[in-house]
C-alpha cells in the first residue's frame, strides 16, 4: 500500500515552530514531489508531526536527501526530533461528495 515517513519535531519555542511550519507548507509539494500524501499536524504550540506517504520504497528513498537538507537548514530551531519509517496498512481518504 505504500511507505510512510513520519517525523515529530519539538521546537524551542512557538515562534520558531510557526515560522518553520509556514515555510514548509509553502514548499512541501515541490520539495517532495514523489509523495502521494503530505500531512502536517500541529500537536502543540512548540511541536509538529509530519507524515509523508510514498507509493514505494524507491520513491521514499529518493525523497530522503531533499528533506534531510531542508531539515538541516532549520536544525538550530529543534529541541528534539524523532523519525519513523514503515509500510502503510491504511490510508483512507474520504472525498467530499458535494
Amino acid at each position: 500500500m505504500g511507505i510512510a515517513r513520519i517525523r515529530m519535531i519539538d521546537f524551542f519555542n512557538a515562534e520558531d515552530s510557526h515560522a518553520f511550519e509556514k515555510e514548509y507548507v509553502k514548499i512541501a509539494g515541490s520539495l517532495l514531489p514523489l509523495a502521494t500524501n503530505l500531512i502536517m499536524t500541529r500537536t502543540s504550540d512548540e511541536s509538529l508531526l509530519h507524515i509523508a506517504i510514498y507509493n514505494n520504497e524507491q520513491d521514499a528513498d529518493a525523497s530522503l536527501a531533499p528533506i534531510q537538507k531542508f531539515m538541516s537548514e532549520y536544525q538550530k530551531l529543534f529541541k528534539d526530533t524523532m523519525y519513523l519509517h514503515g509500510p502503510v496498512s491504511l490510508n483512507h481518504v474520504k472525498l467530499d461528495e458535494g
